[in-house]
């Protein structure tokens, strides 16, 4: 891989990690917004209460436009944030993601703050102890009740506690007293915990809703990669199946409903280990359970199966979280369109297209394998070829297409000679060969046998041939040569039943001879 190829695999690694980054940061941000406005509801209502009861405690010693003023402060300001909450909460997820929303509630957390600051200035009466006892205990209340609704975002938790506690911290202090002194340090101790619970809340606040986020992100990551998976397996070319860690089928996809075609219920629950089953395929099936991979190739038999299918199969094991074996996949291929277009190749490849007898590749690999077997077995046969006499005169007279059907005639009466074990092709034009298989037995009885099995094919292809309307009588020329275990070599037969042949030719038409040393001196 090229060193640009590198970089950009890499360059775009981390733009999407920065993407699911920034992702991951601005959800992380839009649930602690969505957390803030959720909670708010309960607290403000409290704070109402709180401020109306405060009013009633500071009545005695308090003006009363003062109080009344800060109280519809304080309620104008609350039904403020109400009403912010309640937009925020009928606005599409979307538009709730914008920052906009969060400098909003700051500002109305802050501004609640504020009001409630004022109230420990205009309300503090430093004369009277049990109502500043009270504006103090309202205070500090209202402090921590806003620590535990506000930290989800910790600065806007500070903007509304410091407002209300530094006031009345600056009150006591402007006091004087040493009491007063005492419950200033009291109050700034209290301040300097509530940040410090602020902070420690506002990280665990963080790190629940960060766990949560990635749960969610995980889930949707697990999701789209399973949704994934299914459109893969529902859409493959290929027939997919799933099995258990006892080998029966759990799913499967309509491509493999059609490759075997079978329905779904058919196929659901069968069990590839059992004895019944093709033992390719449950040695295929074990391996896989066992070793992780396994492979079958050949044509596969349901149980009651009129048919079989001609298929290729790829299993593999699936482990779980804890490394145990608890099923596997397996992919499979229809291969019946392959074994059709290799039957026609091989047909192409060894047999003639005119006659389909074998051709002379096929015959001379099989006289070879043969020449091979008689090695080590005690039999013999013989090898004979055929030539038509007068046939160029009825190929050139008549046509080709007459000539083609002298062809196939003869083709078809040499099928008409085979025994068991024997072969018949056609070499090239007219030139046909045989070959036979004897019992074993004494020499003379196998050449015997020859001959009247040579006579039996003469006399088959002598009779006359039925051509353009007409019967044409036209013989064949033969020459065969016989041969056992412990002399056969191939190439020597064929060249042996080639001169005999010719000698046939040059004697006469219609004559039948078998191969005699001397003949091969005469030739040459």
């Amino acid at each position: 891989m090229s060193h640009s190829s590198t970089t950009g695999t890499a360059s775009g690694m981390r733009s999407g990690f920065q993407r699911a980054h920034h992702v991951n940061v601005k959800r992380l941000h839009s649930e602690k917004v969505r957390l803030l406005y959720d909670n708010l509801w309960q607290p403000v209502l409290s704070s109402v209460l709180a401020g109306t009861l405060l009013v009633a405690a500071m009545w005695p010693v308090v003006e009363s436009w003062i109080l009344l003023t800060w109280l519809a402060a304080l309620t104008l300001v609350s039904m403020a944030r109400l009403a912010l909450a309640y937009f925020f909460r009928r606005l599409p997820a979307k538009q709730q993601h914008h920052r906009r929303w969060l400098h909003r509630f700051s500002v109305g957390a802050v501004a609640a703050g504020c009001v409630w600051g004022a109230g420990g200035v205009f309300l503090f009466t430093g004369e009277h102890h049990g109502q500043v006892a009270a504006l103090s205990i309202v205070l500090a209340g209202i402090a921590a009740g806003g620590i535990t609704t506000l930290s989800a975002v910790w600065w806007v938790a500070l903007g509304f506690v410091l407002p209300i506690i530094l006031p009345l911290l600056v009150q006591f202090l402007l006091l004087g007293s040493s009491l007063a002194i005492l419950i200033g340090a009291m109050l700034s101790l209290f301040l300097g915990l509530i940040v410090t619970t602020s902070r420690r809340l506002s990280r665990t606040i963080h790190d629940n809703i960060a766990l949560r986020v990635s749960m969610a992100a995980r889930e949707a990551q697990l999701q789209e990669s399973e949704n994934r998976y299914r459109s893969i397996f529902q859409r493959s070319p290929l027939g997919v199946l799933h099995f258990n860690e006892h080998g029966q089928v759990t799913d499967c996809n309509s491509k493999l409903l059609d490759i075997l075609d079978v329905n779904r219920a058919q196929l659901l629950g069968y069990r590839m280990l059992s004895h019944t089953a093709d033992s390719g395929v449950a040695k295929a099936v074990r391996s896989a359970l066992a070793k992780g991979t396994g492979y079958y190739e050949g044509t596969y038999y349901l149980p009651k199966a009129r048919a079989g299918t001609p298929l290729r199969a790829f299993f593999n094991g699936v482990h779980s979280a804890g490394d145990e074996m608890v099923g596997g996949v397996a992919i499979i291929e229809d291969f019946t369109e392959r074994k059709r277009a290799e039957a026609i190749i091989y047909r192409q490849a060894y047999y003639d297209s005119l006659t389909d007898l074998p051709n002379r590749r096929l015959f001379i690999e099989q006289l070879a394998t043969l020449c091979d077997e008689t090695k080590t077995a005690q039999s013999g046969g013989l090898l004979m070829f055929l030539d038509l006499d007068r046939f160029k005169l009825i190929n050139d007279t008549w046509g080709h297409a007459t000539g083609d059907d002298l062809l196939v005639q003869v083709a078809r009466r040499l099928e008409g000679c085979l025994r068991d074990g024997d072969m018949a092709a056609r070499l090239s034009g007219d030139e046909f060969v045989l070959l036979a298989l004897l019992e074993d037995g004494p020499e003379a009885d196998m050449e015997t046998a020859a001959d009247a099995y040579m006579r039996a094919v003469q006399q088959a292809l002598s009779e006359p041939y039925r051509l353009e309307s007409r019967w044409v009588e036209v013989t064949p020329s033969m020459g065969y040569t016989c041969f056992t275990a412990a002399d056969c070599d191939y190439e020597e037969l064929l060249k042996q039943a080639d001169i005999a042949m010719y000698r046939a030719k040059t004697e006469s038409r219609a004559r039948l001879r078998r191969f005699e040393p001397w003949m091969r001196d005469a030739m040459h």
